[in-house]
């Protein structure tokens, strides 16, 4: 509204709104889309100017503000080009995205558009998808009298990619939706990858490393004895240990108050304690050593216990027995007091006298008496009444803005349905099936035109040409009556009439497999004013409205009464009449 009380245009109010309804995770558009079948974002946007020309994009990916992009190719089509060709005004899949490389646009990488709940809604989906085939195929074998053959052997191949496609392209989508299922995105990779030479070289200069090294070979020759000799593992068998540990140990390891700023210390790999080392107040504890803090000279504080145990490697795999050397204050060494030692001992114990027992003061029980209950009987703590539960808006956007010179526009922007088809086109691409404009003509002395935007399922609203229809319902005022022919009727019953009649009594629509649904929004200026008029027969449908005089916009979440019935509302805004001059 500001950008209109300056003297913006129309067609920027109308980028403007959606580029903020897109940018917003809640919304159907943009950041935050629903995910194709493959994992990615493919969005669809329009944009109508006050003239009827027109901008789209479909099943664009990689583009942050579709609606932007519907812009561009808007402001590409008044440009004459060479060879007297015509320019396009719908742009989609990979062109689009080069198109708008072309243009300067930022093309992101393909989860830069994925928010956290799309990518839980895109697995959830998955899996449902997977458990509703495998039961078709089930039902459709048991019908037939054939056996489904194994998960293994039928998951052993993939969809072959499309000829046209290029292989890095369809190679890097794979990569993609690789990783949304293996839940690390983009960074496909080993979780604890062999280290190079240089890291070698590096773990061989650290002293904390070379100690540990060589407490562990001090460990491995105490524990052997003579009798039994263990034959040498030649070096390529040998099991390699991480010496900078599992992931996450780093992280940990820079949490401890034992580690200074300057100091690099690498944690154990091995979560293993001591039953001895306690902190006096509970089980055993994990306490990392600092090296200048060590009490090397002591016999009780020496740094390299071993522990045998039965490791996991770190990719998740069974390995086998390993000896590694844990970072921690381990307890005193167990060994046999000799004889001289234990008379001692024995001598000092028996020379000190026993603590006496301290008096005991039994106190007498407490009276018998009963609790007052009276009061939570009166006053039941329950718990707080239940709110209702917040809107979850995740849906089509659209917007329609009329700009001080009278100029109409409107625009529309989708990522579509959840699982759809790679390269599905959705009605918000479309003009004449989710934005409209009827133009002013230029005889007519009311001034009059419309502008509308629609949402629901997009290929009912395709076959039945909805913002089109919707549009030039409201610019005649007329319905659709018996016969195929058409009567007058008030912008309320042409709008009601457009739903029941010719959208969802249209032959395509009754003899679909799919439900049809359907939330129409449209604006017509007239001499007189703006009249804002909307209709819906889904659950919800949330629209806001604001014209200059008002200080904020009037917001409404409209519901229907359930089983497909008509809702429907609207405003109007009356011109203020300037007095004459003289009067």
């Amino acid at each position: 509204m500001v950008l209109l009380k300056n003297g913006g245009s129309a067609l920027d109010a109308v980028e403007i709104a959606i580029k903020v309804l897109e940018d917003r995770e809640i919304t159907n558009a943009g950041y935050g889309s629903n995910l194709a079948i493959d994992g990615v974002v493919e969005c669809d946007a329009s944009i109508v100017d006050h003239y009827g020309r027109s901008g789209g994009v479909g099943a664009v990916a990689q583009i942050r503000n579709p609606i932007s992009l519907a812009r561009l190719v808007l402001e590409h089509t008044t440009q004459q080009l060479t060879l007297r060709r015509v320019p396009p005004n719908l742009l989609v899949a990979q062109g689009a995205t080069d198109f708008a490389f072309e243009q300067g646009m930022p093309v992101l990488p393909h989860d830069a558009l994925i928010s956290p709940a799309a990518r839980e809604r895109w697995i959830r989906w998955k899996s449902d998808l997977r458990h509703a085939e495998r039961k078709a195929r089930e039902a459709e074998a048991k019908d037939r009298g054939y056996s489904l053959p194994s998960s293994s052997s039928s998951n052993r191949g993939t969809d072959p990619a499309p000829a046209h496609e290029e292989k890095a392209r369809s190679r890097l989508r794979q990569e993609h939706t690789n990783a949304l299922l293996a839940s690390v995105w983009n960074e496909g990779q080993p979780v604890s990858p062999a280290p190079s030479a240089q890291d070698m070289s590096d773990s061989s200069s650290d002293p904390l490393m070379s100690l540990s090294r060589q407490s562990m070979a001090e460990s491995s020759s105490s524990r052997s004895s003579p009798d039994e000799s263990r034959p040498e593992t030649p070096e390529s068998e040998q099991e390699y240990i991480d010496p900078r540990g599992p992931p996450g140990m780093l992280a940990q390891s820079a949490k401890s108050p034992f580690i200074k700023s300057t100091q690099s210390l690498v944690s154990s790999p091995l979560q293993s304690a001591s039953p001895d080392v306690t902190d006096g107040h509970g089980p055993s504890t994990l306490v990392p050593i600092d090296i200048e803090m060590s009490d090397v000279g002591a016999g009780r504080n020496r740094v390299g216990t071993n522990s045998r145990l039965h490791n996991r490697a770190y990719d998740g795999s069974s390995g086998s027995d390993t000896e590694s050397t844990t970072t921690m204050l381990p307890s005193s060494p167990k060994q046999h007091p000799t004889p001289d030692v234990m008379s001692v001992v024995s001598e000092a114990a028996q020379a000190m006298p026993l603590p006496s027992t301290p008096p005991e003061h039994v106190q007498s029980p407490s009276p018998r008496a009963t609790t007052p209950l009276r009061h939570v009987m009166e006053n039941p703590p329950l718990p707080p009444p239940l709110t209702k539960r917040p809107d979850h808006i995740t849906d089509t956007v659209g917007a329609i803005a009329i700009d001080c010179y009278g100029n109409i526009a409107c625009g529309a922007s989708s990522g579509g349905i959840g699982m759809k088809y790679r390269g599905r086109i959705g009605p918000a691409a479309l003009v004449g099936v989710g934005a409209a404009v009827v133009p002013i003509d230029a005889d007519d002395k009311d001034k009059t035109c419309v502008a509308s935007v629609t949402s629901g399922t997009g290929e009912h609203m395709a076959t039945t040409m909805a913002a089109a229809v919707c549009a030039e319902r409201l610019y005649h005022g007329v319905q659709k009556a018996r016969g195929g022919g058409f009567e007058s009727a008030g912008d309320d019953e042409a709008i009601r009439s457009m739903i029941e009649k010719d959208f969802m009594g249209h032959p395509s629509v009754r003899n679909s497999n799919s439900a049809g649904a359907i939330g129409l929004l449209g604006v017509k200026k007239t001499r007189d004013g703006v009249y804002l008029y909307f209709a819906h027969n889904t659950d919800s449908f949330a629209l806001a409205s604001m014209h200059s005089d008002e200080s904020r916009p009037v917001c409404t979440m409209s519901r229907n009464a359930g089983n497909g019935v008509v809702a429907q509302g609207g405003r109007a805004v009356r011109y203020k009449r300037r007095a004459k001059r003289g009067d």
